[in-house]
């Protein structure tokens, strides 16, 4: 990958589109390629989206070169655990129950993060309908932990966490219930924040307890 990207936070990375030193297109493509040609990536993402991404990317593009960025992170890519809803591209939260189901519109936080400018990398494996401290999951698969990639990254957004400690993506969204985003942030080495309950919506995404659900990033610092 160009330079240190992968290394580099989301903010940061924000901060140089912003300066003009990286361009939206060739950061999301060079994510791209690392997901299209790391070892581990089948593990780590259940499906990429790349036409989106591109999509995104240019529009990024074009806003920061038009000095009408949306935000310090508009035109920085995300990967998203696959229990937020995407529009068109299955959403299955690894799960062979949910095998094949697409829906029609985005989850309301992934439709404000886009409105935001961020580009979407692509779907991350996860414990089967988020229900696992471990980030085991058998039935699709069990994604790498930083420290030794052979076993459990801890769950339940074990891809999430990963995508971010392999360096493919500068940062992740993921859920938590009852540790699903800090238990793999803290076995990867990584910052995770379970946000209050209620204070971003989860509508458009796959529930394990509604009355407890909450979302939250995954990230290489706070």
């Amino acid at each position: 990958m160009t330079g240190t990207w992968a290394h580099m936070t989301a903010a940061e990375l924000g901060r140089e589109i912003d300066a003009g030193r990286i361009h939206p297109v060739e950061l999301t493509e060079a994510f791209l390629h690392e997901i299209d040609t790391h070892p581990l990536a089948a593990r780590i993402y259940a499906r990429a989206t790349p036409a989106r991404a591109r999509g995104e990317a240019m529009a990024a593009a074009a806003r920061a070169k038009a000095g009408l960025r949306r935000g310090p992170l508009d035109g920085v890519p995300l990967s998203w655990k696959d229990n937020f809803d995407t529009a068109g591209v299955a959403t299955e939260a690894g799960s062979a129950l949910l095998k094949g189901r697409v829906p029609e519109r985005d989850a309301a936080v992934l439709a404000t993060v886009t409105l935001n400018g961020l580009v979407c990398l692509g779907k991350t494996h996860m414990s089967e309908l988020a229900f696992s401290g471990l980030g085991l999951n058998p039935v699709t698969a069990t994604p790498p932990c930083l420290n030794d990639d052979r076993a459990v990254p801890g769950g339940s957004s074990s891809g999430a966490a990963a995508s971010v400690a392999f360096g493919l993506a500068p940062a992740a969204i993921g859920s938590d219930t009852g540790g699903s985003v800090r238990i793999p942030a803290a076995w990867n080495d990584l910052v995770g924040l379970k946000t209050a309950l209620g204070s971003l919506p989860t509508e458009g995404v796959v529930p394990l307890c509604e009355r407890f659900d909450t979302i939250g990033p995954l990230a290489h610092s706070v």
